[in-house]
């Protein structure tokens, strides 16, 4: 049995801790879920669409699987509730 990883993306500053606390978030439940995360600059092109499309005010930006997570301080609990949700729907046998 194999699962198809989730995919992450993290639009981030620099000096942003919250930022911080996001990836180090990520890194840690990369142990317990198949992710894969693209970490994108809020100054390029794309890291400002995401803020402009979503109306968010500071970084950082999780968009999982396609969909807007949350901006700012992100909930691990939350986030591990997400995960299991979706990799739960990617079991391929």
């Amino acid at each position: 049995m194999s699962v198809e990883p989730i995919p992450i993306a993290l639009v981030t500053a620099p000096g942003c801790h919250f930022c911080d606390d996001a990836m180090e978030t990520l890194e840690a439940l990369g142990d317990d879920f198949p992710i894969t995360v693209e970490v994108i600059p809020l100054a390029s092109d794309a890291g400002r669409a995401w803020m402009v499309e979503h109306r968010v005010p500071f970084p950082p930006i999780l968009i999982v699987d396609g969909s807007f997570f949350g901006f700012g301080r992100i909930s691990r609990r939350r986030l591990e509730r997400r995960l299991t949700d979706l990799r739960a729907a990617r079991v391929v046998s």
